[in-house]
């Protein structure tokens, strides 16, 4: 309206000054009240359309943040539930695993030990010449028996079998091969081991020869364990034997130990003052370990 206003007084159509001027009659003079500040009714109105206007913005977003807020924390809870279940899940699987393996573990002697009790009659014989052939071993055998227990007759001596081993790995090539005989009666079988270890070294030409027990790989790891153990008990006099399943049957004062493992054997020689001190090896347990949940639901009633 001001604009059509200077273009009136600008040189403008007489005509569209009397209309333009007959309008600003009727609607009044509105370049004059667009330049007044507005009333306290008309501000407060402004100010109650724009607070509600934040509001809406603000509800709306509100609403939406909530939304993102539900939908996060309803899939945390969902994630800590399936965390735990799989937490009470593993610790499960690590109780059975280590009850199979305890299982596996008394299977695995249990067979070695059958294995062992069905060697009993066995008699590893090392250091026979490669030169004495397989018709001529059993001669060969029962004369070196009767060597070393004369009191038995020809027929106690009475062999199943006697044949050659393939050569141990840990022999030199040169070395002959072992021969594995089995005596039929077992008394027999074990008064030539006795006799073998109180008669060493046998008078010629059987000094370099060496009696042993047949026993399965199973049981010769196990002895191996002990090996250091048994070196001590050696070098101070101690008797002892093996006993099945793989355990030292040691004698001490007139009371019979029985010592299943080597760790148990090292604490009880420093108990004796055997040894001064003896620090246990650092083992790594090959079993799976459990885990402690973080936190613990709550279940409704």
């Amino acid at each position: 309206s001001c604009d059509r206003v200077r273009e009136a007084q600008d040189g403008g159509s007489p005509s569209s000054v009397s209309s333009f001027t007959m309008e600003a009659a009727v609607a009044g003079p509105p370049c004059m009240s667009d330049s007044l500040p507005p009333s306290e009714s008309r501000l407060h109105a402004m100010l109650q359309e724009l607070r509600a206007t934040i509001q809406t913005d603000l509800k709306e977003a509100l609403q939406e943040l909530r939304r993102d807020v539900q939908d996060l924390g309803e899939r945390t809870d969902s994630l800590e539930a399936k965390t735990d279940d799989l937490c009470l899940a593993h610790n499960d699987l690590v109780d059975r695993h280590i009850a199979l393996q305890t299982a596996h573990d008394a299977m695995a002697t249990k067979l070695a030990d059958l294995e062992d009790r069905s060697r009993r009659n066995n008699v590893r014989i090392r250091g026979i010449p490669e030169a004495v052939n397989p018709a001529d071993l059993q001669p060969y055998i029962l004369e070196l028996f009767q060597i070393l227990v004369p009191t038995y007759s020809s027929q106690d001596f009475l062999m199943d079998r006697a044949h050659r081993l393939p050569r141990a790995k840990n022999l030199p090539p040169s070395a002959s091969r072992d021969v594995l005989v089995r005596v039929h009666f077992f008394h027999v079988k074990e008064a030539l081991m006795r006799a073998s270890r109180k008669s060493m070294p046998l008078p010629s030409p059987y000094a370099e020869i060496s009696f042993y027990a047949d026993l399965s790989t199973a049981t010769m790891s196990k002895r191996r364990e002990f090996s250091s153990f048994t070196k001590i008990l050696r070098d101070h006099n101690m008797a002892y034997r093996w006993g099945f399943p793989t355990k030292i049957l040691l004698w001490r004062e007139g009371v019979l130990h029985v010592i299943p493992d080597p760790l148990t054997g090292m604490r009880l020689l420093t108990d004796w003052k055997v040894v001064s001190e003896f620090t246990p090896p650092r083992e790594e347990s090959s079993s799976p370990l459990k885990v402690s949940p973080e936190w613990h639901r709550i279940r409704p009633n």
